[in-house]
């Protein structure tokens, strides 16, 4: 009883602030009214705030706001459709690729800038073996150029009474690649549809035919950006450059444009990317 009557003298002479809707009485620690709301059942939000600072004091309250901070769990990464692979070692940013079939066939137009005295118009063909979303090999392309005068040469001789000195003009071409897709994702389209796209890196050895019975042997590098159009076609632009060696003395580029539609069949019978 001492022990008890002790602890209720003690809290009796401290005082605590009154608190809004709170009789003068029972404002004492050691005895409150027990008809005194608790705050959390208080409806107003404010009015709980106030009298939770009331009762624990503001450095209290700013206290027990950093521990919650503090204790809260971190941010989980979002996970949509796609974000996490079953297997260990892979991570999707969005989701699983297109599937591509194992056999695609391309047909491209594109154009042979770089000769001063020629441009030329191609028609390009390829036949390309994926063997998984990552890897391939474009096994054979070829491409015919139909060449047109720029007239250079004429000017000159008309003008200047010059003739100019020129090699051989590029009429066709064959090539075999390595194919490295590493980029894969979805680009917006004015703001309202969305395109599936893909970029890809070929390099490769080449021989090149001029119409001056010249048949130097090269290689070409390039870059792609293909555009999915639904499970079996695509649009592609590439851009290549045919470093071919006449003599092995000297190297003579080539810059290639093209634009064309792609066909992939091929498919397995599980549809999920491939290991």
């Amino acid at each position: 009883m001492r022990r008890f009557a002790s602890l209720f003298a003690l809290g009796a002479p401290r005082r605590i602030p009154p608190v809004a809707g709170d009789s003068t009485a029972g404002r004492f620690r050691g005895i409150r009214k027990l008809a005194r709301p608790l705050v959390w059942l208080v409806p107003s939000a404010t009015k709980s705030a106030r009298q939770l600072s009331a009762r624990l004091g503001p450095e209290w309250v700013g206290v027990l706001l950093g521990a919650m901070l503090v204790c809260a769990p971190p941010p989980a990464i979002a996970a949509g459709k796609g974000a996490g692979s079953e297997k260990p070692g892979e991570l999707y940013s969005i989701e699983r690729r297109n599937v591509m079939g194992s056999h695609e066939i391309a047909f491209l137009v594109g154009t042979l800038p770089k000769d001063a005295f020629a441009t030329g118009l191609t028609l390009q063909g390829s036949y390309t073996y994926h063997f998984s979303q990552l890897l391939a090999w474009e096994i054979v392309g070829g491409t015919y150029s139909f060449n047109l005068s720029t007239k250079l040469e004429d000017e000159l001789q008309n003008r200047f009474t010059v003739k100019a000195e020129r090699r051989g003009v590029l009429e066709a071409m064959v090539h075999s690649n390595f194919v490295f897709k590493p980029l894969y994702g979805k680009v917006a389209l004015l703001n309202d549809t969305l395109l599936t796209t893909e970029i890809f890196l070929a390099v490769g050895p080449a021989l090149g035919f001029f119409d001056d019975q010249s048949r130097p042997f090269g290689f070409d590098v390039g870059i792609g950006l293909r555009f999915f159009m639904g499970r079996y076609f695509s649009l592609r632009l590439d851009i290549r450059d045919y470093a071919l060696l006449p003599n092995f003395t000297e190297v003579d580029n080539h810059i290639y444009l093209s634009v064309g539609l792609s066909l992939t069949f091929g498919f397995a019978k599980d549809t999920d990317e491939e290991d």
